[in-house]
This record gives C-alpha cells, sequence and structure tokens, in this order.
C-alpha cells in the first residue's frame, strides 16, 4: 500500500552507526529527523547523550543499540539499562547467532529475555541477520524472539548484506502478526518499502540521508 511521505517517515529509525560517525553528522541526523518527522533516531552510544538533548520537545525517541556477539547477556542487560538511564527509549539487540547457529536455542532465548527484563515496558527489538540465514532460520529464529519476549523482530544491521522483501515474506508468514516487524538493511527504493508494509512491517531502519529520500519519493508520487 502507497504511503505519503509523513506517514512513511513516521514508521522510520534514521540510523547514523558508522564506525567513523562523527559528532557533526550525529547533529546532522538530529536536524534531519526534525525536518522529516523520523520516529527515532538511533546513533553511536558516546553521543546518545547529544541525541537526547537534541531531540527534547520534538516528540522523536531515541533508540539505542545494546551489544552484539561478543557481548554476554548479562552485559547486554546491562548497556540496555545504562541506555535508558541515559534517556534512550528503545534498545535493538542482536540475537545471540554463535549459540543459534549452533543450535542452542533455549541459549537464545535467554539472552533475549535477560535482556527484555532489564527493559521492561521499554521496547526491544532483536534482531535476527536474515541474509545469514535460510528461510527455515528465519522460521526458527522468529519463534524464538517471540518465547523470548521482544516486541519486534528485526531484519539485520545492513553489514551482512541487504534485507530483501523474501526475508519479509518469510517472517510474516511465521508470526502472523503474533510480533511487530523491523526491516533494516539496505533498504532503497519505495517498490521494497511499499511490499514490506503490505505484508505487515511497521517499522523502518534506515541511514538518515537514504530516509530523508524515501519520504521525498513518496511525497513526489
Amino acid at each position: 500500500m502507497p504511503v505519503s511521505g509523513k506517514q512513511l517517515a513516521h514508521m522510520m529509525d534514521g540510523t547514523l552507526i558508522r564506525t567513523d560517525s562523527t559528532r557533526a553528522e550525529t547533529l546532522e541526523l538530529a536536524r534531519y529527523a526534525k525536518k522529516y518527522g523520523f520516529y527515532s533516531v538511533i546513533g553511536v552510544g558516546v553521543f546518545y547523550p547529544l541525541l537526547v538533548e537534541e531531540m527534547k520537545g520534538s516528540g522523536i525517541l531515541v533508540g539505542s543499540g545494546c551489544g552484539g556477539i561478543m557481548m554476554t547477556s548479562a552485559l547486554k542487560a546491562e548497556f540496555a539499562r545504562q541506555n535508558l538511564a541515559l534517556g534512550c527509549a528503545e534498545c535493538d539487540m542482536v540475537m545471540n547467532l554463535p549459540a543459534f547457529k549452533s543450535g542452542l536455542y533455549d541459549e537464545v532465548v535467554k539472552d533475549i529475555r535477560t535482556v527484555k527484563d532489564a527493559m521492561g515496558s521499554h521496547v526491544l527489538k532483536c534482531i535476527i541477520e536474515t541474509p545469514l540465514l535460510s528461510d527455515d532460520e528465519i522460521r526458527k529464529a522468529c519463534e524464538l524472539v517471540m518465547e523470548g519476549g521482544a516486541d519486534f523482530v528485526k531484519t539485520a544491521v545492513g553489514r551482512d548484506g541487504p534485507v530483501t522483501v523474501h526475508h519479509i515474506e518469510v517472517i510474516s508468514d511465521t508470526v502472523k502478526g503474533r510480533i511487530k516487524v523491523k526491516a533494516s538493511g539496505g533498504i532503497r527504493t519505495l517498490d521494497a518499502v511499499d511490499r514490506m508494509i503490505d505484508l505487515g512491517v511497521s517499522r523502518f531502519g534506515v541511514s538518515y540521508k537514504s530516509g530523508a529520500a524515501l519520504v521525498e519519493a513518496a511525497d513526489r508520487r
């Protein structure tokens, strides 16, 4: 279903998570977010306080990350608590892929549950990295994310390949509306966005400049 630019912007988490992200770029992210009306912004950890300050009074949330595969569950939970204390409203975590690929599914669920318990009512999005998974693995990962209590299943960070409409088809067919879906990782076209919305995606993670381009394209049609 085609959406307006305003509608699309309010489904977007504008991101700036490059390793070499600067303070000046983070301020630009904040300006873009307010200009286009993004739902939230996600930057790098050192600039969370800056983003929280910049977003005051705008109604735009500040999201955060809480550790990848090098982190234990306890450390991820502590990152989440610290981020919330700084004023972040949401956290995105990466599923324990080494445990998942090893068939240690109880460990995957425990990892997600530990972080969710630390966050309480705040929104937790769990990244399953669809480009690294087969269709059957995507289905299994979705079930584990739901069992762990996350609020969203999220496709990918974007470093290991792009999310595809097919990935969303598999996720949608699996979750059947039981959990919200966030699509992220290399989304660049309105056609993909429209098809993903039709499949149940309610949030998108897009680099802030790509997000602005998509919003402007939606308003031109």
